[in-house]
């Protein structure tokens, strides 16, 4: 029995052989839902055959010299910026508030004392004692002292008393912030000998405190504390002020006795008010 050929099956396309950009006979176009007919006169709302649809891409605008220019000044000015900030020119605040008060390169003749040389007079037979006077970018600082002895005392009596004043003009940073802190930093230092109360005082410059101190006579843990000390100090805008009293003696010597706290400290506001006057007339 003799097998009939095989018939050649469909030949399947090569697909390499294809052209993907042959045009395809068109077909129906399906009717838009969305598809209006154009009004009279108007043309019709899809582009006529052969014109892509969708606008064509615009043309990129060259950009305007000015915005290089401003670009160009922001970064000159952010540069500037931060050079005056690492100079400390800007941001570091306003400009030095030193309330009128007067650089002196002696202290000591604005600080007279004269409510404590009612009570004292000069130990060493010079007045003052010793001053001393600095002049910087920062800060303008002076000082002066006393080593006094109380007028009743007698020829015997090895009691002492110091009275030390600083003044100081603070030209580049604003005081206010630590003042207090200072002042009153003082009581955290109270130990088994030596104890220190701070104390508010107005009615003096911007705000003012007074520290008391108490100390062992002997310096025996056990012994009671006496008044031995008085510190009075003044911020009137950048300008500080300090005057301080210190008694060493015993009251046991037999020697004259140290004043009491009312009586310090009406003679330490009353000095340190002087002073204040004094250096702001100068």
């Amino acid at each position: 029995m003799s097998i009939p050929p095989q018939q050649p099956g469909p030949q399947q396309p090569n697909p390499y052989q294809q052209n993907p950009y042959a045009q395809q006979p068109p077909g129906p176009v399906p009717p838009s839902p969305y598809a209006q007919p154009p009004a009279p006169g108007q043309p019709p709302a899809f582009p006529p055959p052969g014109v892509p649809l969708g606008a064509p891409p615009a043309a990129k605008r060259p950009v305007p010299s000015w915005v290089w220019g401003l670009g160009g000044a922001l970064v000159a000015s952010a540069v500037w910026a931060g050079v005056l900030f690492a100079n400390g020119t800007l941001g570091g605040g306003d400009e030095a508030d030193l309330a009128g008060y007067r650089f002196r390169k002696d202290l000591c003749d604005a600080v007279t004392i004269d409510a404590f040389k009612e009570r004292y007079e000069p130990r060493l037979g010079s007045e003052p004692n010793s001053h001393y006077a600095s002049k910087e970018q920062a800060l303008d600082a002076n000082n002066c002292n006393w080593s006094l002895k109380d007028k009743n005392a007698s020829a015997s009596d090895y009691s002492s008393v110091f009275v030390n004043s600083t003044a100081q003009w603070h030209k580049k940073s604003d005081p206010k912030g630590e003042f207090a802190s200072i002042y009153k930093g003082f009581e955290d230092r109270s130990g088994d000998t030596y104890a220190y109360t701070t104390k508010s005082v107005g009615g003096i410059g911007d705000e003012a405190f007074l520290i008391v101190e108490k100390r062992s006579p002997t310096g025996s843990k056990t012994s009671p504390k006496e008044f031995g000390g008085m510190t009075l100090g003044v911020r009137d805008g950048w300008f500080t002020f300090e005057l301080q009293w210190s008694w060493y003696g015993s009251s046991t010597s037999g020697g004259t006795k140290a004043p009491s706290e009312q009586e310090v400290e009406k003679m330490i506001k009353s000095d340190a008010r002087d002073a204040l006057a004094a250096l702001k007339k100068s």
